[in-house]
């Protein structure tokens, strides 16, 4: 076609190729590619999350382990230990028989009394009006039966008066009597030898006597004050039912509270109580404690260890110590095992060795696990199992 063609040019500018949306469209499998590789990522820490939980240690050398705890005469041991707490066999809340203000008190917690000995004297000005009136009573009555037996003897009187007289007569003897035991009963005494353990009562308070406090339900309120005989105490414990076959009534143990934990006391298995808790799986046993002094109060946490053999005085008064086996050590150290079930190597100071175990004076602390078999083999950081 000329340059002088007078016909139009066609427009060739919409069959030009479009480059810029191809150019977007093949940045859209980008955003693809990075979700797959963020979910292979999450993919290979959950497998080794997996393996590190689940069959990493499932793979780990089981070893034997012993749980170390300070004891002492490792020649005899104790069989089982069991918790509880101190109580006194013998105790007693005393209570008046009778109602009454209290004037008087003649003891604080913590005394010592005696049998016997007046620990509170309630008001008796009441009972002493009593008192009067039924002796003016008596003395009538007394006079009256004379009058009687008199005319009796002479044959004036019938014998239905002369009974009746002497009815009355022994009535009257009845009630000064019982008034007077009742002002007997406003001195409160010690039943028995003992300790003051609480004061529930002051003086110029109104107290209600043991038979109202049974009826109204206030027997606790009426109690001027308890006292427990220190001399028998002993620690009454829950020993798992599936342990008790190794206990029998006399078997020696040994007593230890947490007010003082490097102090021991003697003791013997006195009771086993013949039922069992089904909730619990358990029996309560009653430790008497056969020495005891003025440490030892009631309630105190207390723990008993049963033994095969007592110990002596000697023994009583030898430190808790660490002991581990012998075959525990390798080139003076020990196989830890932490808290993630890792082998941490410690160097330890030994003492003595006594039956074929060792003394660890320093490196070890109670109630670290230490591998007691073959620990040479174990190389420190290394994953290990053992039974609980």
């Amino acid at each position: 076609m000329s340059a002088t063609d007078p016909r139009p040019r066609p427009d060739l500018s919409a069959l030009r190729i479009q480059r810029e949306p191809e150019r977007e469209q093949r940045a859209l499998p980008i955003g693809r590619i990075v979700g797959w590789i963020v979910f292979l990522i999450a993919l290979i820490a959950a497998g080794v999350a997996i393996y590190n939980r689940w069959i990493l240690p499932s793979r780990a050398p089981m070893v034997e382990t012993l749980l170390v705890k300070p004891t002492i005469n490792i020649s005899n041991p104790a069989l089982l230990t069991a918790t509880g707490y101190l109580v006194a066999d013998r105790q007693s809340k005393i209570t008046p028989k009778i109602s009454g203000k209290v004037v008087k008190l003649n003891f604080d917690v913590g005394d010592k009394v005696k049998k016997g000995e007046v620990l509170a004297v309630l008001e008796s000005t009441t009972m002493q009006a009593q008192l009067d009136e039924a002796n003016a009573s008596l003395s009538q009555a007394e006079r009256e039966y004379n009058r009687q037996a008199a005319l009796w003897k002479q044959g004036v009187t019938s014998r239905a008066l002369l009974d009746s007289a002497d009815a009355q007569l022994k009535a009257a003897r009845a009630r000064v009597d019982q008034i007077r035991i009742n002002m007997n009963d406003m001195v409160v005494r010690a039943p028995f030898d003992g300790t003051i353990a609480t004061k529930n009562t002051e003086v110029g308070e109104v107290i209600s006597s043991v038979t109202l406090g049974q009826v109204s339900g206030t027997l606790p309120a009426g109690a001027i004050c308890t006292i427990v005989d220190l001399n028998t105490l002993e620690v009454v414990a829950d020993v798992n039912e599936g342990s008790i076959g190794q206990l029998r009534e006399g078997q020696p143990a040994e007593v230890t509270v947490d007010a003082f934990p490097n102090r021991k006391w003697r003791g013997v298995l006195r009771q086993i109580i013949p039922t069992a808790d089904r909730a619990k799986a358990i029996v309560q046993v009653k430790v008497q404690i056969v020495n005891p002094d003025a440490r030892l109060l009631p309630e105190m946490s207390a723990t008993a260890s049963f033994l095969q053999a007592p110990r002596s005085e000697s023994e009583l008064r030898e430190p808790p110590r660490i002991w581990i086996p012998a075959g525990a050590l390798a080139d003076g150290r020990v196989a830890v095992v932490d808290a993630d079930k890792r082998v941490r190597w410690h160097r330890v100071i030994t003492g003595i060795v006594r039956e074929g175990r060792v003394e660890i004076k320093d490196g070890v602390r109670e109630g670290e696990r230490v591998v007691t078999e073959n620990p040479e083999r174990l190389q420190d950081g290394e994953l290990v199992r053992y039974g609980e």
